[in-house]
């Protein structure tokens, strides 16, 4: 809690979870693009469901690979991220 006497800083609690939210809302957003893109091209070639669902799973992919370079390897470089 805040004025706990342990250290607590709700500034840096509340950077964090912005950072870890924006985190969140990259993988979502790339999840999204990615079966958009794979809906359209659906519509365009007639292949219907399987680009939207190859789609799917590439924008979760590398939805996960920015958070796992976020969350771990940036800051093993000495980076900056989230703390």
């Amino acid at each position: 809690m805040a004025g706990d006497g342990k250290g607590s800083d709700p500034h840096k609690m509340f950077r964090a979870t912005g950072q870890y939210m924006g985190l969140g809302m990259t993988w979502a957003l790339s999840v999204l693009l990615f079966l958009g893109v794979g809906a359209w091209l659906d519509s365009k070639l007639g292949t219907t469901p399987i680009l939207m669902i190859l789609g799917v799973f590439v924008g979760a992919g590398a939805g996960f690979y920015s958070l796992y370079y976020h969350i771990v390897i940036e800051p093993r470089e000495g980076g900056h991220g989230p703390k």
